[in-house]
């Protein structure tokens, strides 16, 4: 079975497929209107689809013809995720997005599209089926939240997942190609709120009061230094503050500092220990000054690892179907988070990168970025490496 060549003929339907998910984007956990027409295209390409419990993701199952009564055993997976980000777009493209403000711009429309282009190229075999087939529609997984509830939904159960598989498109690689990471590919991802608690008092007289400013100031550099100074260089570690708000007036002493951010790291044990560290010095450095503090810090998903027997199958199969030059092989880890980590945590698996990238078309910037775009010539590329690993696991 000639995959590529098939999906090369589907590729306007794949295009307008995408098309339809990029103009109508829904934030993490509101995507109810991608849900049904993800559940539409299913049920029209006759698979049985599941609404996962307390969630708006589905599962769409493709089962194997039955042989004296009898189905053949054995499951394996392919994951997408739905939602999209708070981004105002600003591609002037056609097809943007219709949603003020909300915008598919880290290209999950492209994953559920080579998703759903697998799940049609595979339900056109499926009298050659030789194992269940499913196909996972995640919510929320721009909060690292999705994948957890729909484990704890049961979508890797009944029948069991003995392999799954995620794609997502990728810019720094062109159009076409195929990129794959043995061993840690993305950190894990943790959130925190830190409150600094001073004093007020009047602008022209700090000395009456205890400036939760200013000492913010000395605990963001404190932070910094926990990187520079207490981890080991060869450990990549990011501690990156994204908000910080506080005061009320240019001449009153601000009482208050709200700041949130984020802590990726690759190393486990350097993962379980940042909590410690980080409250370790900001208890110090907010005592320094007479100031109080409260942290709240949330471990939002584990990092992501290939198991490497299930991605030396997806690098043969893929390079047979592409071409070995195609099938690019990724020296470093990516900082980047991704909650497909948790798949993997229970069930054998890879995730692998569709390279969507074209300079020459404008098609150059970086996830979550308002001008984001793809290469729509991959999308059938996509769908045919999924099919073909999919099937060849058979």
């Amino acid at each position: 079975m000639n995959f590529l060549q098939e999906a090369k003929k589907l590729k306007a339907e794949l295009v307008a497929i995408r098309r339809h998910l990029h103009q109508n984007p829904e934030l993490s956990g509101q995507e109810y209107a991608t849900s049904k027409y993800i559940s539409g295209l299913l049920r029209k390409w006759g698979l049985k689809v599941k609404q996962v419990p307390n969630t708006t993701g589905i599962v769409g199952l493709l089962e194997p013809p039955t042989t004296n009564g009898q189905r053949r055993t054995g499951c394996v997976a392919l994951r997408a995720d739905m939602d999209a980000l708070p981004i105002q777009e600003e591609t002037g493209k056609i097809y943007a997005s219709r949603k003020s403000g909300v915008m598919h711009a880290c290209g999950h429309d492209g994953n559920m599209t080579c998703v759903l282009g697998a799940a049609r190229l595979l339900a056109q075999q499926k009298k050659q089926l030789r194992k269940t087939v499913k196909f996972i529609f995640q919510p929320a997984e721009e909060i690292s939240g999705g994948a957890k509830s729909m484990i704890k939904g049961g979508v890797l159960k009944n029948p069991p997942v003995e392999m799954i598989m995620g794609l997502h498109v990728y810019m720094p690689l062109a159009a076409g190609t195929i990129g794959i990471k043995y061993g840690q590919m993305m950190a894990a991802v943790d959130e925190f709120t830190l409150t600094i608690l001073g004093s007020g008092g009047h602008g022209a007289a700090p000395q009456r009061g205890v400036d939760a400013i200013a000492i913010s100031g000395s605990v963001i550099t404190a932070l910094q230094q926990i990187i520079s100074r207490q981890t080991d260089p060869l450990d990549p570690v990011v501690l990156t503050i994204g908000t910080i708000n506080g005061g009320s007036r240019y001449n009153i002493l601000a009482d208050k500092v709200v700041m949130t951010g984020t802590v990726r790291t690759l190393n486990e044990q350097t993962h379980h220990s940042m909590p410690v560290t980080i409250e370790k010095v900001v208890k110090g450095v907010t005592a320094a000054f007479g100031a109080t503090y409260r942290l709240e810090y949330k471990v939002l998903g584990c990092s992501l690892e290939n198991n490497e027997s299930v991605l030396d199958k997806i690098k043969y199969e893929t390079g047979q179907l592409l071409g070995t030059e195609k099938v690019i092989i990724l020296k470093r880890p990516s900082m980047g988070g991704e909650d497909f980590a948790a798949y993997l945590e229970t069930v054998p698996g890879a995730f692998i990168y569709l390279g969507a990238g074209n300079p020459a078309k404008g098609i150059k910037y970086p996830w979550h970025h308002s001008r984001f775009d793809i290469d729509e010539e991959a999308l059938p590329i996509g769908a045919a490496v999924l099919a073909e690993s999919v099937w060849t696991w058979q």
